[in-house]
Parts: C-alpha cells; sequence; structure tokens
C-alpha cells in the first residue's frame, strides 16, 4: 500500500467519524495484530506489537520471544545464536523483541475481509471516547436539537449528532412545551457507561443550571469577581440568586442584572419566563434572611439558635406585607429558607404585639430593655387601635417605634434567659458539691449525726430535678429510713420562711398551667429555639448522662389548633405546623 493511500485512509476515517488520528490509527494497528493472530496461529496471551510509519507506508510486526538454547515451539522461542545476531549479550531465558513481519503482509491482508474487524474497533473506540469527552462536560451547559418528544421524555441531539441524550419528563421544566428540531441548551446531570455506548441525562430544572447560565452571561462571575453563595430554585417558577463580591467597589447584584436587566432578562428568556431575584448576600444571618425575603419589607428578624440541626427565625412584618412575605403558596418564604438554610417563622406586627406585650409586664424584663421600657404604653395603645380598625395602615412612626420595642424585648429575654441559665447551672453545682462532701466523709460504723430541730431543714433534692421551695415528705419511719448524704441547711434563711426573692422569681418565670417556657401564649405554638427546659444543660451534662444509660427526656406537649384559624393556615404554608405534628 502505497504511502499517500494509507495516509489518507486514516485521515478519511478520523474526519468521518469525528476522532483524533491517534485513535484510528491505534485502532488500526489492533486490528492488524489480530489478523497477525489468525494467519500464524499465535495465542492471545503472546505479545504482539504493529508499528505503522505513516510516511513510508511500513507496517511491521514484532513479539516477545524467549531465548534457549534448543527450540520447540518457533512462535514462542528464538535459538541463542540466532539472539545473539540480534542483541549480542544476551543469554539464555531473556526475552527478546523479535520483527516477525510475515513476507507480503499487506498483500496478504488485503486479501482477507478485515473490514469489519476495523469497523468494530473503531465503533468501539469511538464510544469510548464519547464517554471520556462527555464525563469532561459533567456538571456544564451543553447545547443540542431536539430530536423527538415523548411523554416520558425528550431525546436530544449532541455535538454535532454524534451523541444523543435522555432529557427525562420529571427534568423538564413545568409547562414548557418543547418542540422538534428547536435548539436548547441544558445541564448536562449524568453520564453513564453502558455496552450500546454512554448514556447521557441531562436536566433543565437543576438549580447548577442558573449557575452556569450567570458565568455565561456574567463576566465579573466568570473572572471570579463576583462569587455565587447560595441558589434556590423552583423550577418554572422563581429562583433566589445570593451574590458577594470579592473586591472592593463592584456591586454584585448591579452586575448580575446588568444594563437595563439586559444579562438577567436573558437567563429569565432562556429558563421559559422564570423569575430571578439577585440578592446580595450578607455574613449576619438577620440581615441576610431580611433580604432573601424580597420584595416583601421586613420590619425585623429575632434568631433562635438553640441546637445546631434546627435554627428558627422569627421574622417581623407589617401587616400588608404578611402576604407578600409568604408568597403564593408559601413561595417565597419557602426560597428564602432555602437560599439562607434557617427555618423561617414569619409574623405580621399585630401578632407579634400580641405575643411580646404580655410577656414584658414582668419587672424583670423590663429592668433588661432599659429606656425602651417607656414604649410599652404606647404600643399597647397602638395595638389596640388597630385591632378595633384593621384596615388602619401603620404609620412611620409607629413602624419605628415598634421595631425598637421589638428589638429590646427580644435582646431583654436574651439576656434574662442566659442569667437564668447560668444561676441554674450554679444552683446545680453547688447541690451536687454539697450532696458528695458529706458522702465521702461519711464511715460505715458509725451513726449519723443528729442535728437540731431548729438546723435541719427536710429537703431532698434528686440529681436531675428542679429545687422545690416545698419541703418533701415521707411515710418510711425514721429507723427504717437508710443513712443518706445529709445537706447542709441554706444560709441566710431562718426556719419557717418563704423561697428567697430569686426563687420567688423562678417560680414565677415557670407558672405550672404553661406547657413550655416560652415567648408566645399557651394557646398557640411555641416557635421553636423559645424552649429553655429542652437546651438547659450544657454538652458535659448531656455526655453525662448518655455514659449513664439514662437519655434525656423530651417534654411532649399537645397543642390545640383551630384548622379555621388564619393564623395556623399560615403558618402550615410555611411548613411549620406541620413538623409540630409530626412530632
Amino acid at each position: 500500500m502505497a504511502k499517500s493511500e494509507l495516509l489518507l485512509a486514516v485521515n478519511q476515517i478520523a474526519s468521518e467519524r469525528n476522532l483524533p488520528r491517534e485513535i484510528v490509527l491505534d485502532v488500526l494497528k489492533g486490528a492488524l495484530a489480530t489478523v497477525f493472530r489468525r494467519m500464524t496461529d499465535t495465542s492471545n496471551a503472546q505479545a504482539v506489537d504493529v508499528e505503522i510509519d505513516l510516511e513510508s507506508g511500513r507496517v511491521r510486526v514484532f513479539t516477545q520471544k524467549t531465548v534457549v538454547e534448543e527450540v520447540r515451539d518457533p512462535r514462542a522461542e528464538i535459538a541463542l545464536a540466532e539472539a545473539r545476531r540480534i542483541r549480542p549479550d544476551v543469554r539464555v531465558g531473556d526475552t527478546l523483541r523479535v520483527d516477525v513481519t510475515p513476507a507480503n503482509f499487506m498483500q496478504r491482508v488485503a486479501a482477507q475481509n478485515v473490514r469489519q474487524i476495523i469497523l468494530q474497533r473503531i465503533r468501539e473506540a469511538e464510544r469510548e471516547h464519547l464517554y471520556r469527552y462527555f464525563s469532561e462536560q459533567e456538571g456544564e451547559i451543553v447545547h443540542g436539537v431536539v430530536q423527538a418528544v415523548t411523554p416520558q421524555g425528550a431525546t436530544v441531539l449532541l455535538a454535532q449528532g454524534r451523541a444523543e441524550a435522555i432529557l427525562p419528563r420529571n427534568q423538564m421544566v413545568p409547562g414548557e412545551r418543547l418542540q422538534p428540531h428547536q435548539r436548547i441548551r441544558a445541564y448536562l446531570a449524568e453520564v453513564r457507561q453502558t455496552p450500546r455506548g454512554p448514556q447521557i441525562i441531562l436536566s433543565r430544572t437543576h438549580k447548577n443550571m442558573v449557575r452556569r447560565l450567570l458565568e455565561t452571561e456574567v463576566p465579573e462571575i466568570y473572572n471570579g469577581l463576583v462569587e455565587i453563595k447560595a441558589i434556590a430554585r423552583e423550577p418554572g417558577q422563581r429562583t433566589k440568586v445570593a451574590v458577594v463580591a470579592t473586591q472592593p467597589n463592584i456591586d454584585p447584584v448591579g452586575a448580575c442584572i446588568g444594563q437595563r436587566g439586559m444579562r438577567i432578562q436573558s437567563l429569565v428568556h432562556e429558563l421559559g419566563g422564570e423569575k430571578i431575584d439577585v440578592i446580595e448576600w450578607h455574613p449576619d444571618p438577620a440581615v441576610f434572611i431580611a433580604k432573601a425575603l424580597s420584595p416583601a419589607r421586613v420590619l425585623t428578624v429575632h434568631l433562635f439558635e438553640e441546637k445546631r440541626s434546627e435554627r428558627t427565625a422569627q421574622v417581623i412584618v407589617p401587616d400588608d406585607q404578611l402576604s407578600l412575605a409568604i408568597g403564593r403558596e408559601g413561595l417565597n418564604a419557602r426560597l428564602a429558607a432555602r437560599l439562607t438554610g434557617w427555618r423561617i417563622d414569619i409574623h405580621s406586627l399585630t401578632e407579634a404585639l400580641e405575643q411580646w406585650l404580655p410577656r414584658v409586664r414582668d419587672l424583670n424584663l423590663q429592668a433588661w430593655m432599659g429606656e425602651a421600657a417607656r414604649l410599652i404604653p404606647a404600643m399597647e395603645e397602638a395595638l389596640a387601635r388597630h385591632k378595633s380598625q384593621p384596615h388602619l395602615p401603620w404609620s412611620a412612626d409607629e413602624l419605628r417605634d415598634a421595631r425598637a420595642f421589638l428589638e429590646a424585648a427580644y435582646q431583654a429575654y436574651l439576656a434574662h434567659r442566659e442569667a437564668e441559665r447560668a444561676r441554674r447551672k450554679a444552683q446545680k453545682v453547688a447541690a451536687t458539691e454539697t450532696a458528695a462532701v458529706p458522702s465521702e466523709g461519711l464511715e460505715p460504723a458509725e451513726a449519723p449525726t443528729e442535728r437540731p430541730p431548729e438546723e435541719e431543714i427536710p429537703v431532698a433534692v434528686a440529681p436531675e430535678e428542679t429545687w422545690s421551695p416545698a419541703p418533701a415528705t415521707s411515710d418510711v419511719p425514721p429507723e427504717a429510713t437508710p443513712t443518706p448524704a445529709v445537706l447542709e441547711p441554706i444560709e441566710g434563711r431562718p426556719e419557717g420562711e418563704g423561697p428567697s426573692e430569686a426563687e420567688a422569681v423562678e417560680a414565677l418565670l415557670e407558672p405550672a398551667e404553661m406547657p413550655a417556657e416560652g415567648l408566645l401564649p399557651p394557646s398557640e405554638p411555641v416557635p421553636l429555639g423559645v424552649d429553655v427546659d429542652e437546651t438547659d444543660e450544657d454538652e458535659e451534662e448531656l455526655r453525662r448522662r448518655k455514659k449513664a444509660g439514662k437519655p434525656k427526656e423530651r417534654r411532649r406537649v399537645r397543642y390545640e389548633i383551630d384548622f379555621e384559624d388564619e393564623t395556623w393556615l399560615r403558618r402550615m404554608r410555611g411548613g411549620r405546623v406541620q413538623d409540630w405534628l409530626d412530632e
């Protein structure tokens, strides 16, 4: 075969199959090796190498033979004298690469029908090449042409018709209608290797599709000047994107929107009219949550982060902004929760004042509020006025005072709660130390020392229970009672007097009729993160209880819910009530 014919054949196959010439050359070498094995009856265990010189058109075949004294199998062995003519320093037992090209090899190959072998190897190489190519493109945007649309999905041709991709029905944008021969862009979600070639799965509902489209349309994102922090998407309805500038003097929101909204409109058109909200990310969760609920105006945000797995934000908005903050069927609140990673509980200003005003009547909370306590009468008057006139709008001064009052009440509650926790922890430590000291010094042979009645206080304190001011009684006679550790009398309290002022405050803050401590009235479910009893123990106490085999007891509260209450329906749309019912 002439040089031009061999080179032309390799180039033609590479062009038709859209394969690199190196891959076609490797396929040709493999096919010629297979033909050589058939012609010479060489076993598959023996290595056969084929070298092709495209410049001269020469083909050479090499095999590995073992050097022996006496040749028994010429196909796998070579004599020592003949081997030394090829390499003088060879020894018996060495392996030598020997040129075994048959005479008129290419003419004999042309005489045989090797076309099927070459075509089969080329198809296999093409499948492997496509799999590697699309595996590298996984997670990127690909262009394609719709070939067919079925109830199960659509078939899309990719890479100039070289590969077929599947766009399942559940990965198509709801309400979108694709037509044959329509050019689309999709997100390459997955590539699978199958005997028939690579199986490519596309998606137009993945949130990362919005990320890739923004990188394509916004040069600042592609160059790293603007970073996408989070994306929350409801395909076909609305998408929220949080962005932040990595360098000063850059407006991340303006860079994504573009001049007169040209950049963002291009994305909206590509996604079939889906609305896209671009929000500036902020390190403060309260500020970020307020921005995530746009276009609604947020009055204030209260964060309750009592548990690592459950973080709740209580958002308060003006009465006329409540429906806008929740969105149609809770869409806006749901997307904001996904974007920020917080569970969001939205309340109107009237509801918030109804919840907080009864709580700040406590003089201790008012002391923590400071100067903001003077706003309590004005807030009570404004609440009564707006409840009597539901459609009366809140003025700017009333909103400003309400924000100051709610923030002060929230901060006062947090400070008072932390102080109460510190007091309870100190009381527990003191009770544990007091109970441990007499037990260590007690000797079995000696009887317990009797104290005068005026020095004894009959108090029975369990290790895991809260101290009660009422003395504990027992029906067991003194003779049958074991010798427990006797607690020291509480200093500063004469016999017969009631509890101290701190204990009276504790009894006031923990009424028996309340299902759990919190900020909300007993008739309404308490927002997550407000219950003090569930999180009173620190991590060390929890670790000690787990080692002792005593799991922490959780208080279960039943909520009586009026299914016709509009407040309950609004919270159900946000997902809170469903979680309470699941518990």
